[in-house]
């Protein structure tokens, strides 16, 4: 190749405006698919980082297998058995309580004294004590074509949230436009009850507003909070809290070799249902501590309801933790939580699509640039020429590593959803070993 021969051929350039547009049309989804698993492999990365300021404000109530075997109950749970744990609850006076359950049918087989009024009357109490109490809704209108939603009984005493949506992908919306209206999702109407008492910029001033607002991209954190301690034994968790940056690194790349103890060291402060029936002096002071003037979520880890999310740090998990891990990006970063990028005019392309081609063209440029260092291109020494081109190589590929892992971490620190660190990792190696296996293939 001559020095002023062009750096791309024709083909090549043509070649380069096909796979530009298969990355920024995605018409077979594969941007897509190394896109999201690029941002749950930085999730992993970045969520030993993660500060813990929602943990002060945020707790999580689960009733589990244990708690109805000690109770000799059953699931769906009796309304006069969720009667006594509201109550318990409602005694250590939570700042709001949100409650992951659809209330939708009555199941109390016609037996008025156990029917879902007596439910409502402790969520009534609620409501007099100035306990906000949010329940699980569909946005659907009851009955409607057969859709299922919040009893009256229930809906009249409570504020509904929602908890069904879709069109927002693995992101997570402040409101959704529902048939019975806009309808706030249970983190923005939670996060609501915390701005009462703290300055929070930015709130959207409505629901319709937080229609408006970008959905979230859930930050997930792993460090424990200490209270857990005091509740449950958490040590098979507690070398976790202890992971520098290089083992949290190597964790989120090996992430399939962490065995099944990682999804039990959850991020929120938790406790189990059983928790709530404490009757010392000493555990109810703890749970004093750890349940008043909070933020509560109840949801449910039964095994068999099925009512279980992914997390990218966590794997399996109870569903009710989505929803407290949303509020606790709420809590910890405001309105200036994780987003996409904002779209281009009218199309759906932000300017992080852009800046992912301009990284390809700058692959294909060094690339290029590298091709012409080729020792068998006049070069009479063949060792030394090929010493060089691997030199080069490596060269080249390392600072495309750099330049990526710059990008995504200023792409964190300011908030946005991460560049598709995998596709052009690996389109980097891909490009630049082509030639390295030539010359290793290549006789003397």
């Amino acid at each position: 190749m001559s020095a002023k021969s062009p750096l791309f051929t024709r083909w090549q350039l043509v070649l380069a405006a096909m796979i530009v547009a298969l990355a920024v049309l995605d018409p077979f989804g594969l941007s897509s698919s190394s896109s999201n698993a690029s941002a749950q492999w930085l999730n992993r990365v970045f969520a030993g980082s993660y500060k813990s300021a929602g943990q002060q404000q945020i707790a999580v109530i689960l009733i589990d297998d244990a708690y109805l075997m000690r109770n000799n109950t059953y699931w769906p749970m009796p309304y006069g058995e969720q009667s006594k744990l509201f109550k318990r609850l409602m005694a250590y006076k939570p700042k709001a309580v949100f409650v992951d359950f659809m209330y939708s049918h009555d199941h109390s087989a016609g037996d008025m004294t156990q029917g879902s009024q007596l439910l409502a009357n402790v969520f009534e109490r609620y409501r007099h004590q100035g306990i906000p109490l949010l329940l699980a809704n569909t946005g659907q209108t009851r009955n409607e074509e057969g859709q299922p939603n919040t009893l009256e009984s229930l809906a009249r005493v409570s504020t509904p949230a929602l908890v069904t949506w879709s069109g927002f992908g693995n992101k997570y919306p402040l409101a959704v436009e529902t048939p019975l209206g806009p309808m706030e999702t249970p983190a923005l109407a939670m996060y609501r009850q915390y701005c009462q008492a703290q300055a929070c910029a930015d709130l959207p001033r409505d629901t319709q507003a937080a229609v408006q607002a970008p959905p979230i991209a859930i930050q997930w954190g792993i460090k424990l909070a200490p209270e857990q301690l005091r509740i449950a034994d958490i040590g098979h968790c507690a070398a976790s809290e202890k992971l520098l940056l290089l083992k949290e690194l190597a964790q989120a790349i090996f992430w399939k070799l962490a065995g099944p103890d990682q999804s039990r060291c959850l991020y929120n402060v938790t406790l189990s249902a059983s928790d709530l029936e404490a009757n010392t002096p000493e555990d109810r002071a703890v749970l004093t501590e750890l349940l008043r003037d909070r933020l509560v979520l109840v949801g449910a880890n039964i095994t068999s309801t099925g009512d279980l999310i992914q997390s990218p740090v966590h794997g399996k998990i109870p569903g009710i933790y989505l929803h407290a891990m949303a509020l606790d990006n709420l809590v910890t970063l405001g309105m200036n939580y994780d987003r996409d990028p904002e779209t281009l005019l009218n199309f759906d392309i932000s300017w992080l699509d852009l800046l992912e081609v301009a990284l390809l063209g700058l692959i294909a440029l060094l690339k290029a640039l590298n091709a012409r260092q080729n020792p068998a291109t006049g070069i009479i020494d063949w060792n030394v020429g090929k010493r060089n081109y691997l030199r080069s190589s490596v060269a080249y590929f390392l600072l495309m590593v750099t330049l990526l892992w710059l990008l995504s971490y200023g792409l964190h620190k300011f908030h946005y959803t991460p560049v598709n660190v995998l596709a052009v990792l690996m389109l980097s190696l891909a490009l630049f070993s082509e030639k390295i296996q030539e010359l290793f293939a290549k006789k003397h």
